[in-house]
C-alpha cells in the first residue's frame, strides 16, 4: 500500500428506514435510562450526495471512500465507483457486537476495514467539504494535521447533558499519560503561536498536573491507522466495555475522540489552526448568513449541527430546504458516486 494514501471514512445511517426502524425496536431495551436514543442520532439529513460532490470537486486527491453503514444503500449511490469501498458493519466489526445502532463501536472499530490506508480523515455526516482542499490542510510530515489545548471538563453553552462520555475517554487518557509526559513530547505543538487562542490556554492549564480534559473539535479528524491500534493495546477494558452496548449509553462508553486525544498526547500530530475555516452552526439558528457562507465558500468545511430536537418552534424542513438550495448553488453536477 502506497504510504502516501489519504482515506476517508464516513458512517451513515437513514433512520427512516422501516426494515432499519423494526430492527431497532427489536434490540431497544425496555429500560432506557442512561440510553441516548434521540431522533438527531439516526436522522437522514438528505444532504448525502453534496458530501459525496464536495469530496470529489474539492478534494479530488483522496485514495479511497470507506462508506459504513449496516447494508443500507441509497438508492442513487454508484457503489462501482472505483473510490468507493461500501463497507457493512459485518465487514469489520466482530459478529459478537452485532447489530449495532451505536456510532461509537462504529467508530472504534475503523482500523479493522479492509484496505484501510494508514493515514485516513474521519467524518461524522454532518461535516461538509466547501471549497477546494490540499492534502497538507489533513496531513503534513506523514502526521495528522491538528490543534492540542487543554481546557475543562464542564458543560458547553446550551448543553443539558453531563459529559460522561467525556469523563471516560480522559479517565483513560490520565491512566496513561501524565500532563508532565505529554509536554514533554512535543513541547512545540503544545505551545505553539501558530495554534493561536489555544497556545493561550495552554499556558493557563498548565499549573494543573490533570489532564482535565482537551478541547474538541467539530470537523473532519485525521488520523493514523496505527494510533487506533495503539488504544486497543492499552485501553482494551474500555473499548469492549463501549463495544457491547449496542445503543449509546451515556454513562459508561468511551468514543473516537479518545483516538484523536491519544494522539495529541503522543505528540503524533502537526500544530496547525483550522478553527476559523471549520464553523458548526446549528439548525436552529441557521441564517440568510449562513446561507451565504456556503454559496460564496467562506469556509473549509462546515459542521451543520442538528440540535432541533432539543428547541420547539424550529420549522426543521424549512431549514433544510434553505440549506440545500446553499449546496445545489455550489454542488449542482452529479458526482461519480451518482448513478
Amino acid at each position: 500500500m502506497n504510504n502516501n494514501n489519504i482515506d476517508f471514512v464516513l458512517p451513515w445511517v437513514d433512520g427512516n428506514d422501516p426494515e432499519w426502524i423494526k430492527e431497532f425496536n427489536k434490540w431497544s431495551p425496555a429500560a432506557k435510562k442512561n440510553l441516548d436514543l434521540r431522533a438527531e442520532r439516526y436522522r437522514d439529513y438528505g444532504l448525502l450526495k453534496y458530501w459525496f460532490r464536495g469530496i470529489e470537486k474539492f478534494t479530488p486527491w483522496v485514495n479511497k471512500i470507506h462508506f459504513i453503514t449496516c447494508g443500507q444503500k441509497p438508492d442513487w449511490l454508484n457503489v462501482s465507483s472505483s473510490k468507493l469501498n461500501w463497507v457493512k458493519h459485518s465487514d469489520y466489526i466482530p459478529s459478537e457486537y452485532l447489530p449495532v445502532f451505536s456510532s461509537h463501536p462504529i467508530e472504534l472499530f475503523i482500523n479493522k476495514i479492509p484496505g484501510l490506508a494508514e493515514k485516513f480523515v474521519y467524518f461524522n455526516d454532518d461535516i461538509f467539504l466547501t471549497s477546494p482542499l490540499k492534502e497538507s490542510y489533513f496531513f503534513k510530515n506523514n502526521l495528522p494535521c491538528d490543534s492540542a489545548s487543554f481546557t475543562v471538563l464542564g458543560l458547553g453553552k446550551g448543553r443539558t447533558r453531563t459529559p460522561h462520555i467525556q469523563l471516560n475517554n480522559m479517565i483513560e487518557i490520565n491512566k496513561n499519560f501524565t500532563k508532565s509526559q505529554v509536554i514533554k513530547n512535543a513541547p512545540l505543538k503544545w505551545f505553539n503561536p501558530l495554534i493561536g487562542k489555544d497556545f493561550i490556554k495552554n499556558i493557563a492549564y498548565t499549573p494543573y498536573n490533570t489532564i482535565a480534559s482537551i478541547s474538541i473539535r467539530h470537523s473532519a479528524h485525521s488520523f493514523l491507522k496505527s494510533t487506533f491500534d495503539d488504544v486497543w493495546n492499552n485501553c482494551q477494558e474500555a473499548l469492549e466495555r463501549t463495544a457491547n452496548h449496542k445503543f449509546r449509553n451515556e454513562l459508561e462508553d468511551v468514543n473516537q475522540w479518545l483516538f484523536r486525544y491519544w494522539q495529541l498526547c503522543k505528540g503524533n500530530f502537526t500544530p496547525v489552526n483550522h478553527r476559523k475555516n471549520e464553523p458548526m452552526i446549528k439548525i436552529s439558528e441557521w441564517t440568510f448568513k449562513d446561507t451565504n457562507a456556503i454559496i460564496n465558500q467562506k469556509y473549509s468545511e462546515i459542521c451543520i449541527d442538528d440540535d432541533t430536537d432539543e428547541i420547539s418552534g424550529i420549522d426543521y424542513d424549512k431549514k433544510m430546504s434553505e440549506i440545500t438550495k446553499a449546496f445545489e448553488k455550489i454542488l449542482p453536477e452529479k458526482s461519480t458516486f451518482e448513478l
